[in-house]
């Protein structure tokens, strides 16, 4: 018998015995709901809200816009303030490096607002996507520009966590190395909780595919954070030191927010960093 096999019988025994107070006799098979360890609850401005909150308690921002011209609008301003906040605290020299105004950032067609490069070249901004790395110089191309901007494959209200599947036009340095990074988030994408997006894969089919057969699969939750022996925290040490979301109601481009006439939400506007505050 190897060691693995002596290993595992011996767990096989330990668990057989009766006096055991876990896992109990009578349990009832797993389900979705017992499966689900968070929850989140309304439609999806709801949902929206409830990611934003989440964020922000970890230390990221959003905003909540109601369509994919806003959104678009909501980036550009949201880039540029970044800037002109850098600029504002530069002192002395300044060593320039000439990715002072470029954006990494997946390939367009990846991303769920359109027209992005048009409008950041108007900003004179270069939106960057590369497709290799494997190079020192291409490495070196990219080593210090400051913004990224991606879309997500998936996001979930209950935690206020991303989903990003890279691949090819999807390369997870946008989200990793720049220290400053926007994600783009429509409605269609934001779902309840993790368990439900895995729910849906299985029901269409697509789960093995979305699991196993893709480069890399990133769960993105908050800024990046790191912490000392103290519990003293840092953010910005492994990624990104500023993460601000964009969600917005992708199947609403003609306007108006989508809520019912009695939504708890009619007495409330969007705020520009933090979501909603009342009017």
């Amino acid at each position: 018998m190897s060691a693995r096999d002596e290993i595992l019988t011996g767990l096989r025994k330990t668990l057989e015995q009766p006096s055991l107070r876990f896992p109990p006799a009578d349990t009832s098979p797993l389900d979705l709901d017992r499966m689900t360890v968070t929850e989140a609850f309304g439609g999806p401005y709801e949902l929206a809200y409830r990611f934003g909150q989440e964020l922000v308690a970890l230390h990221g921002s959003y905003e909540i816009v109601e369509s994919t011209a806003e959104a678009r609008l909501s980036l550009l301003n949201r880039i540029g303030a970044w800037i002109e906040a850098e600029e504002a605290a530069q002192k002395g020299a300044v060593i320039k490096t000439g990715q002072e105004r470029s954006i990494l950032a997946w390939d367009p067609e990846f991303l769920p607002v359109d027209g992005l490069a048009v409008a950041l070249e108007d900003m004179h901004l270069l939106l960057v996507n590369p497709d290799n790395l494997d190079s020192e110089q291409a490495r070196e191309d990219i080593r210090f520009i400051r913004y990224g901007v991606t879309g997500i494959d998936a996001a979930f209200a209950s935690t206020g966590s991303m989903l990003m599947i890279s691949g090819p036009g999807k390369s997870r340095v946008a989200s990793l190395l720049p220290f400053y990074h926007v994600a783009l988030i429509p409605f269609s994408r934001l779902y309840p909780t993790v368990e439900s997006w895995l729910a849906k894969q299985r029901d269409e089919g697509t789960l093995i595919e979305a699991m196993s057969e893709q480069a890399n699969i990133s769960m993105i939750t908050g800024p990046s954070k790191s912490a000392d022996i103290e519990m003293n925290l840092t953010l910005g040490v492994h990624g990104p030191k500023f993460l601000h979301a964009i969600l917005f109601d992708d199947e609403n481009d003609a306007g108006g927010l989508g809520f019912e006439a009695e939504s708890e939400f009619d007495s409330l506007r969007f705020d520009n960093q933090f979501g909603f505050e009342e009017a």
